[in-house]
C-alpha cells in the first residue's frame, strides 16, 4: 500500500489580538506567549489538513469502505506538541520580521505507534522509526525532536501576528502517515481476511473440480478395462 504524497498546506497562520492597541510597535518577541501559542496552533492545523488530504485520496480510491472517515482527523488530537527554550536568531532592521528558533517535542501515543507498525507490517511497509530515519527526522521512544525555525511578523496595525513555520514538512509527513496507517489497520485486516476466504473458496472449487475429473478418469479406466475384458471374452468364444 502506498499512501498519497504529503503536501504541507498551512505554513502560516494569523493570531488576532483583540483589545490591544499597538501591542507590537515593530517586532514580536520570540518568547511571547501568544506567539508560541500561535506556533502550536499552526502545527495542529497543518497536521489536520494533511490528514484531510490523505482522507480524500483514501475515499477516492475506495480504500476505507468499512471505516468511519471522521476518526482519522480526530486522531490528530492525540498528538502533543511541546515548545520550550525559544531563541531569537535574527531581528530584521528593515522590516517587522523576527526569525526565531525553539525546541519542539512531538509525542505520539504508544498505542497509535503500535497499531501503525502492525498495519505497516501487513503491507510490507517500513516501521515508523525507519520511516522517520529515512526522512532525517529525529525520532526515539515515540517522540520527535526538532529545532523548529519560524518567523513572526505583526501587521502594520499591530493587532495581528503572522507565524510562518520553515522546517516542519518531514515531521508532518511522519505524523500523518503514522496516524493514517493506525487508522487503516482494521481495514487492512478485513481485506486480508476477505482475500484469505476468497483463496480458500478458490482452492475448494479447484479441489472439487479435481475430484470430479479424478472420478471421471477412474470411470473411464473402468469402462476401458470392461471393454477390453469383453473383447477378450468375445474372442475366446470363437477359438
Amino acid at each position: 500500500m502506498k499512501l498519497n504524497n504529503k503536501t504541507l498546506f498551512v505554513f502560516a497562520s494569523v493570531l488576532t489580538l483583540t483589545g490591544c492597541n499597538n501591542l507590537f510597535s515593530k517586532h514580536v518577541k520570540c518568547d511571547d506567549e501568544s506567539a508560541t501559542s500561535l506556533v502550536t496552533q499552526v502545527l495542529q492545523d497543518n497536521l489536520e489538513q494533511s490528514l484531510e488530504h490523505e482522507l480524500k485520496g483514501l475515499i477516492k480510491n475506495g480504500s476505507i469502505k468499512d471505516l468511519d472517515p471522521a476518526k482519522l482527523k480526530l486522531s490528530a488530537k492525540n498528538i502533543q506538541f511541546s515548545l520550550v527554550d525559544s531563541r531569537t536568531d535574527f531581528i530584521d532592521p528593515n522590516s517587522p520580521k523576527t526569525t526565531c528558533a525553539i525546541d519542539l517535542t512531538v509525542t505520539i501515543p504508544s498505542d497509535l505507534v503500535k497499531k501503525s507498525n502492525e498495519a505497516r507490517a501487513k503491507v510490507d511497509a517500513v516501521s515508523v522509526e525507519e520511516h522517520a530515519n529515512n526522512l532525517g527526522v529525529n525520532y526515539e521512544n515515540n517522540k520527535i525532536h526538532l529545532t523548529l525555525e519560524y518567523v513572526l511578523q505583526p501587521t502594520d496595525k499591530g493587532d495581528k501576528v503572522l507565524a510562518l513555520l520553515k522546517n516542519t514538512a518531514n515531521v508532518q509527513t511522519v505524523l500523518s502517515e503514522t496516524l493514517t496507517y493506525a487508522f487503516l489497520k482494521p481495514q487492512i485486516e478485513k481485506n486480508q481476511i476477505k482475500n484469505l476466504e476468497a483463496s480458500k473458496a478458490a482452492i475448494q472449487r479447484n479441489n472439487a473440480v479435481y475430484q470430479e475429473n479424478n472420478e471421471a478418469v477412474e470411470a473411464a479406466d473402468a469402462a476401458t478395462e470392461a471393454a477390453i475384458a469383453a473383447a477378450e471374452g468375445y474372442g475366446e468364444e470363437y477359438e
